[in-house]
């Protein structure tokens, strides 16, 4: 019998269909000894990040690298695509919107990590969606952030305020946080009516959206102990369906 490199304990899609959102407990993961090494050089990235270069006033407060992928759900090929810039309207994002953004790409190593795949091929594999859409291209987006805080500067994981990523779907997934206050996560209607708060505080806590339904925030980072920083990583992982996207060469 064959198992799965990622199982998880938790009906994800009839959640996502119930309530337009979810939330997974680190507990709630499994995963078999042979993807574990290469989940360690996953997180081990988080130590190799750049700064965002798109930060106003001078902050400092965020790192991070980012890329594109293919993903045909039928053979479940995942690509990376060409590196290009990330772009985000300034009606979604007033922050950083309306700008072409070179943000660092991932490393080699992590584009072909097979741990991010596997990850990326479960979580897809949750989602309720019409049977054309599961059988016709998506275009994947993957951010690895770090958003540091001091006693100087406090760390701010959504800038922009309440907002929609502006794909299907959406999974953030902690790494890791320490010395951290706050970082809360909250969850909309689209009318910016609150319907849960919740902290992610274990390495893989996740909140997945289904996101034209619900909008989300995260409450800015503070130091507990201020003499030294704090750090909270998580992963996103965007998807979006593009049925015309090329395959790259």
């Amino acid at each position: 019998m064959n198992t799965a490199p990622i199982m998880i304990n938790h009906d994800i899609r009839s959640e996502l269909k119930e309530n337009r959102y979810t939330t997974i407990s680190a507990n709630e993961y499994s995963f078999t000894p042979q993807l574990l090494e290469s989940k360690q050089h996953f997180w081990d990235d988080w130590n190799d990040l750049e700064p965002d270069n798109y930060l106003k006033d001078n902050a400092s407060f965020r790192f991070r690298r980012f890329a594109y992928f293919y993903f045909h759900p039928s053979n479940e090929e995942l690509l990376p695509l060409k590196q290009t810039p990330y772009f985000q309207s300034s009606e979604l994002n007033s922050y950083a919107g309306g700008i072409h953004r070179h943000l660092a790409h991932l490393k080699d190593l992590t584009l072909g990590n097979r741990f991010l795949h596997e990850l990326i091929k479960m979580n897809f594999k949750q989602f309720p969606m019409s049977e054309k859409m599961a059988n016709n291209t998506w275009k994947v987006d993957v951010h690895q952030i770090r958003i540091v805080a001091t006693a100087d500067e406090a760390g701010e994981p959504t800038p922009e305020g309440i907002h929609h990523d502006e794909n299907e779907f959406g999974a953030m997934h902690l790494i890791g946080r320490h010395n951290v206050i706050g970082g809360v996560s909250t969850i909309y209607d689209n009318d910016q009516t609150p319907r849960e708060t919740l902290t992610l505080n274990d390495p893989m806590d996740s909140l997945i959206i289904w996101d034209p339904h619900v909008m989300h925030s995260v409450s800015a980072l503070l130091p507990d102990n201020s003499d030294e920083k704090a750090f909270r990583d998580i992963l996103l992982i965007g998807y979006s369906y593009e049925p015309d996207l090329k395959r790259p060469e």
